[in-house]
């Protein structure tokens, strides 16, 4: 916990905050979003432009860890405390980003480390290895390169070409792309010169400059909402849905429900988590859209009513979105799979429940990874053989072939889009009754 009577000066500020994410990642095993909700860091008050530094250094480590932690065993014992380490990290990244002059990397690291008592006792140490780490980055001798984390990276050898696994380290450095669907579709041309943007081949728009995102020309509006391209491509696969009724399960914050309603679907939303529907609620104000709203666990949800559509975003690892979220492979995502592919499954035993006979189960994640995927598909079909799956046809779509898996299941990875920055990582697959 953050100590409350703590003063940080202006300098450290983002700094500290930096290790603080550090700190929650590497030894806590939070999330980066996770560390920066905690009530500690709010009663300091960080300013966007401290948070966004902070960021942008602790996203630095994250793809280059294996390489920076190597320059540091060239100064320091490889079983230094991971207190130490976490600055000494810190300092390797603020000395190749070149974003302020030496000395001042090392009096921050030196006085970083003076406000734990975990580090305050190596503060000396912190000094000179900072120094000499600096003479040997500035005179470049550091050459890094960005690597998947070891355990994931041989996971996802497993299923993946290692061509395929260096495309998506290649893309690893870079700032993860932002898309947008616009809630009118004829408007989409003009959007897409109004706000510079790049259209994609299924009519997703990427921006090419978003750090005023809230601040851009039909936001507050409600012509456009936040949605990557591999996230809408699903829901565009099931075709005209227009007055439809249709149950979003996992529902916040609201972007499949708020693609269904702008096709003209009446959308239920259901979700567990309070926190998480305030936020659809905003969502939907903001688009002038309505939708039933339900806060409950998968578990405890009865219906009597039967919907023609299910949609299921499934928790999941979220492998997928490594690229946007760089904190994700030090976090273990492999080791919690076991417990979400129980909800999977009993998201799609309640679905089949739930869904008209005629009606069709459309399931998603945002994983690379085929246990919270295909094989829950597999599973489904070999215990419900009253129920197939879909095919989906990729010209229906403007989608490319690639995309779509042997199957007819829709399998996006975060080095398609190349070109253009890539994508999350995604799976889903079509359900219905057999006639």
């Amino acid at each position: 916990m953050v100590n409350r009577t703590l003063k940080l000066s202006d300098s450290l500020r983002a700094r500290y905050l930096c290790l603080r994410i550090l700190i929650g990642v590497f030894k806590k095993s939070k999330t980066v979003s996770q560390t920066l909700e905690e009530q500690g860091f709010r009663f300091h008050s960080f300013r966007a432009d401290e948070i966004a530094r902070a960021k942008r250094i602790s996203d630095f480590i994250f793809v280059y860890l294996q390489g920076l932690d190597d320059c540091i065993d060239l100064y320091a014992d490889k079983k230094i405390k991971l207190e130490v380490r976490n600055i000494l990290r810190m300092v390797v990244a603020e000395s190749f980003l070149d974003e302020v002059p030496n000395y001042a990397i090392v009096n921050s690291a030196v006085q970083l480390s003076k406000l734990s008592s975990a580090t305050k006792y190596f503060s000396g140490l912190i000094n000179a290895i900072s120094r000499r780490i600096l003479v040997y980055v500035r005179n470049g001798n550091l050459i890094l390169e960005s690597v998947l984390e070891k355990k994931l990276r041989l996971y996802l050898s497993d299923f993946y070409p290692d061509e395929v696994i260096k495309r998506i380290e290649k893309l690893m450095p870079q700032k993860a792309p932002l898309d947008i669907n616009i809630k009118d579709v004829e408007e989409t041309s003009y959007w897409e010169k109004k706000l510079i943007a790049k259209k994609l081949p299924t009519g997703t728009l990427r921006l090419q400059n978003h750090k005023d995102l809230f601040s851009l020309q039909g936001f507050k509006e409600g012509k456009w909402w936040v949605q990557g391209i591999s996230s809408s491509i699903p829901v565009k696969t099931l075709g005209q849905i227009a007055g439809l009724e249709v149950l979003d399960l996992f529902s916040a914050p609201g972007g499949k429900a708020m693609q269904l309603i702008s096709a003209g679907a009446k959308v239920t939303c259901l979700d567990f988590s309070k926190k998480r529907l305030e936020i659809l609620k905003k969502n939907l104000i903001r688009m002038k859209m309505n939708a039933k709203i339900i806060n409950s666990d998968i578990k405890k949800f009865e219906s009597q009513k039967k919907y023609d559509i299910i949609v299921i975003d499934a928790p999941c690892s979220s492998s997928g979105t490594i690229i946007k979220n760089k904190d994700l492979p030090h976090l273990f995502p492999v080791e919690r799979i076991p417990d979400l592919t129980a909800t999977q499954d009993e998201s799609l035993d309640l679905a089949r429940k739930s869904v008209k006979e005629d009606g069709t189960i459309l399931y998603c994640t945002c994983s690379l990874f085929p246990t919270e995927s295909e094989e829950r598909i597999s599973k489904f079909l070999t215990v419900n053989k009253d129920w197939k799956q879909k095919v989906i046809c990729p010209e229906e779509h403007g989608i490319d072939e690639e995309w779509v898996d042997s199957k007819g299941g829709l399998r996006l990875r975060p080095d398609h889009l190349f070109d253009f920055g890539g994508m999350d990582g995604f799976y889903a697959a079509i359900l219905t009754q057999n006639p």
